[in-house]
């Protein structure tokens, strides 16, 4: 069973051509990086969500439920920082900006792919220049990251049943209780990939160098409109981070 992250929607955001939101999506990532202040992080982690919600019509809930498994992964980083950085206090005030930071840039990501169809994504990369075997591979990836992802609470669902506990013992307990999960996704990652290549082989992919599509993509009024608020809105981070010195705290 195939399952996406990209939500149909009537907004702005789904409309504009693919190449303006990977653009944007790439230099949102590179303003990510140039700050570190947990306080322009979070007011940049704000900004996303709200642009989300208003520009792309997606739901709190639904951006929740995308990062809700990275959310773990942040509160560790939050947890380190205070043994790297003294005093303790100043550590954590900086882990919460680099956790902020690493659910900011997966949020970027994922709302690229929940507002863009994997077809549009592939054209898109291929008319940026991208060959066209390179941006399938990347679209693949990224198209099933969801699928292992709902496969693998499948099949954690179908070993709870049969009565496996996977929050009982220690950690070395844990872990062992992990291969009755990591044995079927694997063998189901492999069962996917072989009939992912008959599907290409079955469509002649590779067969030709020049390649034709069925649909096509245009840059309109909107898109150029949209990638110049872009493109200054970069500008202007860039001129903050470099020339004003805001949002950057010294840690060493």
């Amino acid at each position: 069973m195939m399952y996406t992250l990209y939500l149909k929607r009537d907004s702005l955001l789904h409309s504009l051509d693919p190449r303006v939101k990977i653009v944007g999506s790439l230099l949102s990532v590179v303003v990510l990086i140039l700050f570190n202040s947990p306080v322009l992080l979070f007011s940049l982690f704000l900004l996303i969500v709200l642009t989300l919600v208003t520009l792309g019509k997606i739901t709190p809930r639904e951006i929740f439920k995308v990062l809700k498994p990275l959310i773990p992964i942040s509160v560790i980083a939050m947890i380190i920082w205070p043994f790297i950085l003294k005093p303790w206090y100043f550590g954590l005030f900086i882990g919460f900006g680099y956790g902020i930071r690493l659910l900011s840039v997966a949020l970027v990501t994922l709302g690229l792919i929940m507002t863009t169809p994997q077809r549009d994504l592939i054209l898109g990369f291929i008319k940026m220049g991208m060959p066209y075997e390179i941006g399938l591979t990347l679209t693949i990836a990224l198209r099933y990251i969801p699928t292992l992802y709902m496969l693998a609470q499948t099949i954690m669902d179908a070993q709870k049943s049969r009565g496996l506990e996977l929050e009982r013992g220690n950690f070395i307990q844990k872990a062992r209780n992990t291969i009755p999960i990591l044995i079927p996704l694997i063998v189901a990652s492999i069962k996917t990939a072989h009939e992912l290549s008959i599907a290409l082989e079955s469509r002649a992919f590779g067969a030709s160098k020049r390649r034709t599509f069925l649909h096509n993509i245009e840059m309109k009024t909107k898109d150029y409109i949209a990638l110049g608020i872009t493109l200054a809105s970069f500008l202007f981070a860039v001129y903050m981070r470099y020339f004003l010195g805001i949002g950057y705290i010294k840690l060493f």
